[in-house]
């Protein structure tokens, strides 16, 4: 996967969370083309976004929503 591609969906997802919105990792496979989910929020936290994370069970299924609820200060 070249950079340039990677940056896009990055910045897909990121422009998706600033409108408010959730996502999950099978959303973001499926919508962006992201297989690392956590990783990129892991570096969002870093560079000092405020990320929620809330753990679902459904089905037996235990997976992570992510939602933005702060950007860092310029």
């Amino acid at each position: 996967m070249n950079k340039h591609k990677k940056r896009s969906r990055t910045t897909r997802l990121l422009n998706h969370m600033l409108r408010g919105r959730t996502v999950n990792g099978r959303q973001a496979l499926n919508n962006f083309g992201i297989y690392r989910l956590s990783a990129i929020i892991f570096n969002w936290r870093k560079k000092g976004f405020n990320i929620e994370t809330n753990m679902v069970t459904r089905g037996g299924s235990k997976y992570a929503v992510y939602k933005m609820t702060g950007t860092p200060v310029t």
